[in-house]
């Protein structure tokens, strides 16, 4: 069996909680939780074309950032644009500080999987194209994947994303099975390659 690597990462930014001015809490986690749900029933009706289709502008990666992206923005907008933003800060130095933590994440995600400057097109608007095939519109989805061009390399997109947190005082953890099922001392993992 190939080899699974799972990566825990933990930033107090990401995964701590904000009280929010009208007493509720928000998760960073859930909000990228709900981003996920909604990425993964996108799939399942392949946003009313009964067929989702996977390619370089479109894949697991893909929408796993596109997920993270959305995530990270919704969290710090919905804090910083509430009409009490002022008294909240004064209130939770704690939480301005991971928030301001959670913002340069976001930042520099922007900057790691948006190497252009801009958001796509499918990530600002959230537009439907799970159902559209390269052959559909070539030159939109050439477009489309060259705006997030790190996203169609996994490995490379899930070591710079763990950078990414590291870089703004997180730690992560590495999980591997190098082997699956029995144990034959004779086996060597390979190292992984990003290209």
């Amino acid at each position: 069996m190939r080899p699974v690597a799972d990566t825990i990462v933990d930033l107090d930014g990401f995964t701590g909680d904000y009280e929010t001015q009208d007493g509720g809490i928000r998760l960073p986690l859930d909000q990228l939780i709900h981003q996920l749900e909604i990425m993964a029933a996108r799939y399942r009706i392949g946003d009313g074309t009964g067929g989702t289709f996977v390619g370089p502008a479109n894949n697991c990666t893909q929408d796993a950032n596109q997920a993270l992206y959305a995530a990270l923005k919704q969290i710090a907008r919905s804090i910083r644009s509430h009409p009490n933003v002022e008294e909240w800060k004064q209130q939770h130095p704690e939480q301005l500080y991971r928030l301001e933590q959670l913002e340069r994440l976001g930042l520099d995600l922007k900057r790691l999987l948006l190497p252009w400057g801009t958001a796509r097109v499918d990530w600002k608007d959230r537009s439907e194209v799970l159902g559209s095939t390269l052959e559909d519109n070539p030159l939109q989805n050439i477009i489309r994947s060259l705006l997030t061009w790190r996203t169609i390399l996994p490995r490379l997109t899930s070591d710079e994303v763990i950078e990414a947190f590291i870089r703004q005082g997180g730690s992560a953890w590495v999980l591997r099975t190098n082997q699956v099922g029995g144990i034959d001392p004779d086996i060597e993992p390979i190292a992984p390659m990003t290209l």
